[in-house]
C-alpha cells in the first residue's frame, strides 16, 4: 500500500452511417433515408468517376422504390468498373425480372470476375451457375429478398466496432488512471484518517463542433460525407464499492457516451448504456504492488433511440506500481457483440462476432517539474466477425503527455497510430487502413475537482479503397467533474 499512497501524490499533481438505412413499411422515405440519399449523391456529384459511390446510390434508390433512377446508377457502376464484381451483381439483380438475358450476363461477369466470392456463392444459391458448371442455366434468376434491415450498401456504409470516444485504445487507459487515482487518494485518506466515499464518479460534459458526425466508433459511415453540426455530449464513468476492504473491493459500475446534435441531425444522436460489475484485489509482487482486476460490462448502444446493438465484455487487468512510482497496465478484453443489422449477405456483411484485444500501457513520471507523467501503449486486437468484410487483426499505439504552464493551465497532447488487416476482404479494392490521431487539451484547473479545457483534434482513416477512407476534425469546450 506504500506505493499506492505515493503513487496517489505523484499522479493527482500532474470511433454510416448513423442508424442503418431500414426499408419503410410504408412508401414515404423516412427522414434518416433521405438525408442518406442527399449524402449519395453528393459523394457522386465530388467524385462522379467512382463505381462503388454510384452503386450504393442505385441501391439506395431502389430500396426507396426509384426504380429508373436506380437503374442508370447500376448501369453508371458497371460501366465504371467493368472489373467490379458488386456492381455487375447490383445491376444483374436489378435487370432479372425486366430482362433475364442481360441479367444473366452480369451474373456470367461475376463468375469471371470472382468465382470465389460471396457474391458468386449468393448465385449458386438461387441456382444459378457459371457457363460449364453443372447445372447451369440461363434463365430468369430468383431476384434476392432484401431484409427491411439492410443497408444501403454492402461495401461503403458499416457499422464497425464498439470503441466510443477513441479508436486507438487510449480511452481504457485514461478510465484506469482515473480509477488509480481515485483508489490511491482513498488509501492516502485512510492512512490520515479522513472518511472516504466508496462512490467513485466522473463526468466530462461540453460542447463541440464536429465535421463529420456520421463517423462515431459504433456505427462510422467510412467516407467523408457533409454532416457538420454542432454536438453536446455526456461521458459519465461510475463506480460504487459495496464491499471496501483493504485489499478487495467489489461492487457496480456505469459508463455511458451521450450526444446531442443540431435538429437536421438528430439521426446520428448516440446513446450508449454500459452497466457491469468489477471486483478488485491487491497483492505484493516482489517490491512492487499490483492490483488485480476482473470487471463484465453489458453494453446497448442506439441512434436516435434505435438499438444499433448490444455486446457483453470481460476484461482482466493487472496494475502494477513500481518503487519508482511508475506503474503499467496489462489486460485482456474479450467482447461479444451482436449488431441488429447483419446486411443483406450475413457471411459477408455481419458484425456479430467475437473481439479478442489486450494490451499494456505504461504510466511514467519525469524529473521534470513542467513536464511530470507521460503514458505510452500498444494494443493487439482480432475481431472475429461472421462477415468477412469486417474480420481484421490490427496494431495500434497511443502516447499522451501532461504540460504545465502553471499551478492551473496545463496543456495534454495526444497521438495514436495504428494499422488494420482486413484479409478475408471480398470486395475488389483493399481496405487494409492506416490510422491516426491527433488530439490536444488546453486545461483550465478551477479548482482539484473541476476543470474546464479547449479540445481539438483530427481523426485520419487512410486506406486504398475509396469507401473507407475518412476523416474528422471537432473542436470545442469541455469540463470535467470528480468527487
Amino acid at each position: 500500500m506504500r506505493l499506492l499512497r505515493a503513487f496517489a501524490l505523484s499522479f493527482t499533481a500532474c470511433c454510416l452511417i448513423g442508424s442503418p438505412v431500414q426499408a419503410d413499411d410504408t412508401d414515404t422515405p423516412t427522414p434518416a433515408q433521405l438525408k442518406m440519399l442527399a449524402m449519395l449523391q453528393d459523394k457522386v456529384a465530388v467524385n462522379p468517376n467512382h463505381s462503388d459511390g454510384w452503386r450504393s446510390l442505385g441501391r439506395l434508390q431502389d430500396t426507396l422504390g426509384m426504380t429508373d433512377d436506380a437503374g442508370q446508377s447500376f448501369l453508371k457502376a458497371v460501366s465504371l468498373d467493368e472489373h467490379n464484381a458488386a456492381a455487375h451483381f447490383d445491376r444483374g439483380q436489378y435487370l432479372s425480372t425486366q430482362d433475364p438475358v442481360a441479367a444473366n450476363h452480369h451474373f456470367q461477369r461475376v463468375f469471371e470476375i470472382a468465382p470465389k466470392s460471396h457474391y458468386a456463392d449468393q448465385l449458386r444459391s438461387q441456382g444459378i451457375r457459371a457457363v460449364g458448371e453443372p447445372n447451369a442455366r440461363n434463365n430468369r434468376p430468383e431476384p434476392i429478398t432484401t431484409d427491411s434491415s439492410d443497408d444501403v450498401d454492402g461495401s461503403s456504409m458499416r457499422l464497425a466496432s464498439y470503441e466510443i470516444q477513441t479508436f486507438d485504445g487510449s480511452d481504457d487507459v485514461e478510465t484506469r488512471k482515473l480509477e488509480l487515482e481515485k483508489q490511491a487518494e482513498d488509501q492516502l485518506a485512510k492512512a490520515v484518517g479522513q472518511p472516504t466515499s466508496p462512490i467513485r464518479w466522473y463526468l466530462e460534459t461540453g460542447l463541440l463542433y464536429n465535421d463529420n458526425i456520421t463517423l462515431t466508433p459504433i456505427s462510422r459511415e467510412l467516407a467523408q460525407s457533409d454532416s457538420a453540426s454542432f454536438q453536446g455530449f455526456a461521458s459519465p464513468d461510475v463506480d460504487w464499492k459495496i464491499v471496501n476492504r483493504d485489499a478487495m473491493r467489489l461492487g457496480p459500475l456505469f459508463r455511458g457516451y451521450f450526444t446531442l446534435n443540431e435538429s437536421a441531425f438528430s439521426q446520428f444522436n448516440l446513446a450508449s448504456f454500459q452497466p457491469g460489475v468489477f471486483v478488485e484485489h491487491d497483492r505484493p509482487v516482489g517490491q512492487s504492488d499490483t492490483i488485480f482486476r476482473l470487471e463484465t460490462v453489458y453494453s446497448r448502444d442506439l441512434f436516435d433511440g434505435s438499438t444499433v446493438g448490444d455486446r457483453l465484455a470481460g476484461t482482466l487487468s493487472a496494475t502494477t506500481i513500481l518503487p519508482s512510482l511508475d506503474a503499467y497496465y496489462l489486460y485482456l478484453t474479450l467482447a461479444d457483440s451482436d449488431f441488429r443489422d447483419d446486411g443483406s449477405l450475413p457471411t459477408q456483411t455481419s458484425l456479430d462476432g467475437t473481439t479478442y484485444t489486450t494490451g499494456i500501457s505504461r504510466f511514467s513520471r519525469t524529473r521534470w517539474k513542467r513536464l511530470p507523467t507521460y503514458a505510452i501503449g500498444v494494443d493487439l486486437e482480432r475481431a472475429d466477425t461472421v462477415g468477412d468484410d469486417y474480420r481484421y487483426w490490427s496494431f495500434n499505439s497511443h502516447a499522451s503527455m501532461t504540460y504545465h504552464w502553471t499551478n492551473r493551465w496545463s496543456l495534454i497532447p495526444t497521438l495514436g497510430l495504428g494499422y488494420r488487416s482486413y484479409a478475408d476482404f471480398t470486395g475488389p479494392v483493399s481496405r487494409d487502413e492506416f490510422f491516426w490521431r491527433l488530439h490536444g487539451r488546453l486545461q483550465y484547473a478551477c479548482s482539484e475537482r473541476l476543470k474546464i479545457a479547449l479540445v481539438a483534434g483530427h481523426d485520419r482513416f487512410a486506406t486504398d479503397n475509396d469507401d473507407y477512407d475518412t476523416e474528422r476534425t471537432e473542436g470545442g469546450l469541455v469540463m470535467t467533474w470528480t468527487n
